[in-house]
């Protein structure tokens, strides 16, 4: 029973969280403008992952805003691979609210995870839930 609460806790957790995330990215992405950004660099970190150890790269791409100001900003995830060649034209949607956070036009995989975090959490918490009763009696 002390499992079944634990893992239904972890569920909730995941489910809240992912709730939280998509409501933020949905607010602050609300109201994006699109615009056509040049990739100016990546920036690579290590990623352990146990035993191995992985080198990640994070884009920064180079957009003006309407008043002319120059945004350097960097991808808010990273990739085992360059997606574009530094110098390559790509199209953004910034947000309005913070105008260094972007995402690639019609790249949805950030929102695809904070879907898949509400959904496993909601599983986990009705498939514990039920075993843990079915244990029980």
């Amino acid at each position: 029973m002390d499992d079944m609460i634990m893992m239904d806790g972890f569920g909730l957790i995941l489910l809240i969280l992912g709730l939280l995330l998509l409501r933020r990215e949905n607010r602050i992405f609300k109201n994006s403008i699109t615009t056509q950004a040049t990739v100016a660099a990546y920036y690579d970190y290590q990623n352990y992952d146990g035993p191995t150890v992985r080198t990640m790269y994070t884009m920064a791409v180079e957009y003006v805003l309407p008043d002319g100001q120059v945004i350097h900003a960097r991808e808010q995830s990273g990739s085992a691979s360059k997606g574009f060649p530094i110098g390559t034209k790509i199209s953004v949607a910034y947000s309005v609210e913070k105008p260094d956070m972007f995402t690639i036009t019609g790249d949805n995989s950030r929102k695809k995870i904070m879907i898949g975090m509400i959904v496993f959490g909601a599983l986990m918490i009705v498939v514990f839930t039920y075993f843990g009763i079915k244990a029980s009696s």
